[in-house]
């Protein structure tokens, strides 16, 4: 058994605090985020013959389902001339500030894609004592609004050796899209690469090693993760010539 540690939480600028008071009251405090997708699987499609296949088996295992925390709308229209109208007509204008991310829609990021780019600040972040390799996955074995009208886009790093929240961004499939997430919506997979089962523990938002990530990033935005992991290693443990 190996322990991954996770913490959630939504953008806040008060390091002892998880979420905004914009925030809280949308959120239950009992939120669990996680699913094991192996068991929802096996739940949604019992008797399905591909369930018995150890290529799928054993790809189900140490995969878990984010699950949304609150009902959330977000309506997207892009114009003839580019110009971006983006609302979610079921939050305050505060918490729209805090948890949906549009700066992937700004000239300097959106490149030429025709596919308009938002993130959700539904962070979760994990670490462990030890080298595994996280992967953020669509949640391609589930069927809802947000999964059929978007891509979610993937990424992958070694939570052993990096410390970050994982964005949760996304392309509308459309020009002019509405999409209405509701409460328990799986959205996203959280696969890790690893023989062991995994056992989730939660913790506390690890701030001082996500800050040193967030520097070393800021340094170079384009650094090889390779690169970012040995930064990472000498900042929390500065080589000594005099240590014996």
């Amino acid at each position: 058994m190996k322990i991954v540690k996770w913490s959630f939480g939504t953008e806040s600028q008060e390091i002892d605090s998880i979420h905004p008071e914009c925030i809280v009251p949308l959120i239950d405090k009992d939120y669990y985020p996680f699913v094991s997708l192996a068991k929802e699987v096996n739940k949604t499609r019992k008797g399905e013959v591909f369930l018995k296949c150890p290529a799928n088996t054993d790809f189900l295992k140490n995969t878990f389902g984010l699950v949304a925390p609150h009902d959330l709308t977000i309506e997207i229209n892009i114009d003839n001339d580019g110009g971006t109208n983006i609302r979610c007509e079921n939050i305050s204008q505060d918490v729209f500030n805090k948890l949906i991310d549009t700066r992937f829609l700004e000239k300097e990021e959106k490149g030429s894609s025709p596919y308009p780019l938002v993130g959700i600040d539904w962070l979760c972040t994990f670490t462990s004592d030890e080298s595994i390799m996280l992967q953020l996955l669509p949640a391609f074995l589930h069927h809802n609004d947000f999964t059929i009208k978007t891509s979610m886009i993937p990424g992958q790093y070694d939570i052993g050796k990096w410390v970050r929240p994982v964005e949760l961004v996304f392309e509308f499939k459309s020009l002019s899209e509405k999409i209405v997430i509701k409460k328990g919506d799986i959205i996203a997979y959280f696969k890790f690469y690893t023989d062991t089962p995994i056992k989730l523990e939660e913790q506390p938002i690890p701030w001082n090693d996500t800050m040193i990530c967030v520097g070393i990033r800021k340094n170079d935005r384009w650094r090889p993760l390779k690169e970012r992991y040995k930064a990472f290693t000498e900042a929390k443990c500065p080589y000594n010539p005099n240590k014996t």
